[in-house]
């Protein structure tokens, strides 16, 4: 016992932490790590499908028709007959549908033969989306 401090040994050798920086370190390092962090996209919401050489392509939008002057570009195939067209189409999976893009000079028969075409084969979700 310690008589000429004047104060009690409890008191004396208490530890003071001061957790208040500590906080504000951890609230950056959470909002850091929050904003850097890529996100991805969940897996039940990517489809595949097939190539033209059989092997897997993940498709994670609608899957892009180019009509052109001399049939087809579906990915990287290319088409000349409406039943091909069909058959690729058919291919496909259901779920993100397919956008229709007609480059220059096309008809708009051969886009209705487009839109009948992805009908016959089960596409559901169509979208026409035109140049200005």
């Amino acid at each position: 016992m310690n008589l000429l401090s004047g104060t009690h040994p409890s008191k004396r050798n208490r530890a003071v932490v001061r957790i208040a920086g500590l906080v504000d370190l951890v609230f950056l390092l959470l909002a850091f790590f929050l904003v850097t962090t890529a996100l991805l996209e969940p897996e039940s919401r990517v489809a595949t499908s097939l190539g033209a050489r059989g092997e897997v392509q993940q498709v994670v939008g609608p899957v892009q028709v180019f009509v052109e002057l001399d049939g087809w570009r579906v990915g990287d195939r290319v088409v000349a007959t409406p039943a091909a067209l069909r058959d690729v189409l058919e291919a496909l999976p259901r779920g993100p549908g397919i956008v229709i893009k007609p480059r220059g000079g096309v008809s708009a028969g051969a886009v209705i033969v487009t839109i009948r075409e992805a009908r016959m084969a089960g596409v559901v979700t169509q979208t026409l989306e035109t140049s200005p």
